[in-house]
């Protein structure tokens, strides 16, 4: 064909007979010695690849120690989020190494490192999932060591910057027991100094000032560490009021961090040290340290610390006389900021610059401030009321625990009472059986009968003796343990009733300071005789309204006292239910409740037989927690249902609910439901007991329904000898997850 080359092939004769047969063979042994090759070679570079693998995971883990020491030393302090990208990357190596022993404490180390970064970015929800699988993977070895500890810390701190302080105050124990028995003091002072910080939270300075002696006498090493104590004793000393104390702790701190090159925090300790030296009237040294302040802030942070140098300089002013200088500095400190949205750091400034402007006669200006200084103040008695409850509720824990492994200790010893006296039983069977067969013996033995007679004898009464011994000697020890056993239930019991005291005074005396502060502050105004007629109106509606306050909560603890005494008597009379629920409106009409509806379902109309003060006293109760807790706009739905055995009154509102777990405690006094949003409306927590005691002395039932996100319905049941007609069949009432329109 074509363009295409023509190739010509022969095929050569078959080959026959013996030379044939060895053409085979060889191909055969070829083959053979072809797959014994490729063994042979296959063999050999095994232990190379094995090699080759082993020098990549021992890379591997280099880089992986190297990712998590840097992100535990530098990279967590001056950039969270570099050190979380190196903890996210140490976990993917330790991920691909699962077979591997060392697998669960490398994750877990991993895991705590990006749990630390979360925690310092502020991504709480996620830091605590993430602590909490890496306590899961070390716990997986069984072992204790440094790592569980560190973990117990990170639990802790997200606890505290949620708001669980029963739980943070467990964790930060737990990691100073395992420091503690690990040996490790830098970790101990860590763990007392984040006790010390929970406890200034509650404004317990004394325990405050407690843990942050330890902390500073247990590891004496880090400059950080002592510098942080020292300062904190400085502080609490400081709002304490004890000045001469505070003086000698920040003049430690000062000449601390010195030697650690941080200009802002030595302007910070430089601040505080001025108030102290101001307020102990030593003025020419407070001079010096809120200039040294101002020029060290001036460069670095002009506009933070530098207005608490402005803040200092106005109360040297102020206390040398110089009115006009002291209120010049303070505009200074304040420039720029609105005195609506001001940090909680600012509450003193806003106290002393409301003293100057008074002092100076600027009304207008000494109110400004007064009022943001009243807003911070009540934020921080709201938190350090809420924290002081939880951690009273936490120790009463712990109280309860420890009485617990007393009694598993008394038990203990008793147990080892009876094996004593098992184990002399036992002793005292085998000697007598060695005396009845030495007995025996001596029965053969005819000549020395005597003699072996007096011997059984003397025997015989020296055991009784022995006997008479041990028991006296076990009644004298029953009797000792009873008399320590009594003796530890007296001391716990005194010293619980105690805390219980001091807390309960230091709940009280937040609740009431807020009033008085407004009463007497608006009072001073008022005397000074300088305000507009309309203002002074309005201050005395503030007045009013605090001693109201003021008034309620004494009533409310009153009330309590005499439920609890048993000195509360009923007076019954015939009432519509209609008529008490008009009335308890009546009474609210002080509560600013304008923006939300109240809506009257089923049949008011029924006539019962109750004490009308108390039982209005009761349905108010509800009515103000309903409209105190539900958003404007909405709707507060009261329903009276005719049941078989009674009537029930039931008051749903549409607030954010209660937790399933927290339904039984705000029944309890002061058993507020502990969280955010319940704190921001303060109270001392008796409403809800209170009620429910009236509904109880009543011969009723009070009860609380709530799903956290949807509201709550709390529901008074009066039994049916209390019920004094039966009208008609009136619309039956079921809540529903939205208000009606």
């Amino acid at each position: 064909m074509p363009g295409f080359a023509v190739i010509k092939t022969s095929v050569a004769p078959r080959a026959t007979g013996l030379r044939g047969i060895s053409s085979k063979w060889r191909a055969r042994n070829c083959n053979v010695l072809l797959l014994l090759g490729a063994l042979i070679a296959l063999g050999a570079s095994t232990p190379v690849l094995k090699a080759r693998a082993a020098d990549q995971r021992h890379a591997e883990w280099l880089e992986f120690q190297k990712l998590v020491t840097h992100a535990q030393t530098i990279a967590m302090m001056a950039n969270p989020e570099a050190g979380m990208r190196e903890a996210q990357r140490a976990v993917a190596i330790a991920e691909r190494h699962r077979r591997e022993p060392r697998y669960h404490h490398a994750l877990a180390m991993a895991l705590w490192l990006e749990a630390e970064a979360l925690t310092r970015t502020n991504r709480i929800a996620q830091a605590r999932a993430t602590a909490d699988a890496a306590s899961r993977f070390a716990d997986a070895d069984h072992k204790l060591d440094k790592l569980d500890g560190d973990l117990a810390l990170s639990r802790a701190r997200i606890a505290e910057s949620s708001g669980d302080f029963g739980k943070a105050l467990r964790e930060y124990q737990n990691a100073h027991a395992i420091f503690a028995r690990l040996h490790i003091p830098r970790s101990q002072s860590l763990a007392l100094l984040g006790l010390g910080d929970l406890y200034e939270k509650a404004r317990d300075s004394d325990r405050e000032i407690r843990y942050y002696h330890e902390a500073a006498e247990t590891f004496s090493g880090d400059p950080a560490i002592a510098l942080a104590a020292a300062n904190n004793m400085g502080f609490a000393y400081e709002q304490m009021g004890r000045y001469s104390e505070a003086i000698p702790r920040f003049e430690r701190a000062l000449s601390i961090v010195r030697g650690l090159n941080s200009p802002v925090l030595e302007a910070n300790i430089l601040n505080s040290l001025a108030r102290s030296y101001a307020r102990t009237q030593r003025l020419p040294e407070a001079e010096r340290a809120a200039d040294r302040a101002f020029a060290l802030a001036a460069h670095v942070d002009e506009d933070g610390e530098a207005r608490f140098s402005w803040g200092a300089k106005a109360e040297i002013e102020f206390r040398r006389g110089n009115l006009d200088l002291a209120a010049a500095d303070v505009q200074k400190a304040f420039r720029g900021l609105d005195l609506k949205t001001t940090a909680p750091p600012f509450r003193d400034l806003h106290n002393i610059a409301y003293v100057i402007y008074r002092a100076k006669g600027d009304l207008p200006h000494a109110i400004l401030h007064l009022e943001a200084f009243k807003r911070l103040d009540d934020q921080g008695r709201s938190l350090a009321a809420s924290a002081n409850l939880v951690l009273l509720g936490a120790q009463f824990d712990f109280a309860r625990q420890d009485l617990e492994i007393a009694h598993l200790r008394s038990a203990e010893l008793e147990r080892d009472i009876r094996l004593r006296k098992s184990q002399a039983a036992i002793q005292g069977m085998i000697f007598a059986g060695v005396i009845f067969g030495g007995l025996l013996l001596l029965g053969w033995i005819g000549w020395r009968n005597a003699l072996l007679k007096r011997h059984r004898n003397a025997i015989a009464q020296k055991n009784a003796e022995l006997m008479q011994t041990l028991a006296a000697r076990d009644r004298e020890i029953d009797r000792r343990t009873a008399v320590e056993s009594q003796l530890r239930l007296a001391m716990q019991a005194a010293q619980q009733a105690s805390r219980a005291k001091s807390h309960f005074l230091a709940n009280m005396s937040h609740e009431l300071r807020t009033p008085l502060n407004a009463i007497i502050g608006f009072s001073e105004l008022l005397l000074g005789g300088r305000t507009k007629p309309e203002k002074s109106l309005e201050y005395a509606a503030d007045i009013a309204e605090g001693g109201r306050h003021l008034l309620a909560i004494l009533n409310s603890v009153l009330d309590m006292a005499r439920i609890e005494s048993g000195k509360i008597v009923l007076e019954d009379h015939h009432v519509s239910l209609g008529t008490l629920l008009d009335d308890a409106v009546a009474s609210l009409r002080s509560q600013d409740c304008s923006d939300r509806a109240l809506r009257i379902l089923g049949a008011p109309d029924i006539l019962v037989r109750v004490d009308e003060a108390r039982f209005r006293q009761a349905l108010m109760n509800l009515l103000s927690n309903a409209f105190k807790f539900s958003p404007a706009g909405s709707v507060v739905e009261v329903c009276v249902e005719r049941t078989e055995d009674g009537v029930d009154i039931a008051v749903k509102d549409q607030g954010e609910g209660i937790p399933r777990e927290k339904l039984a405690t705000v029944v309890e006094p002061f058993g507020q439901a502990e969280n955010t949003y319940a704190r921001s409306y303060g109270g001392v927590g008796l409403g809800l007991p209170i009620t429910k005691a009236l509904v109880e002395l009543h011969g009723g039932r009070f009860t609380l329904a709530s799903e956290y996100g949807c509201g709550t319905i709390a529901r008074i049941h009066l039994p049916e000898d209390r019920v004094a007609g039966r009208p008609e069949p009136a619309l039956m009432w079921e809540p529903s997850a939205a208000p009606a329109a």
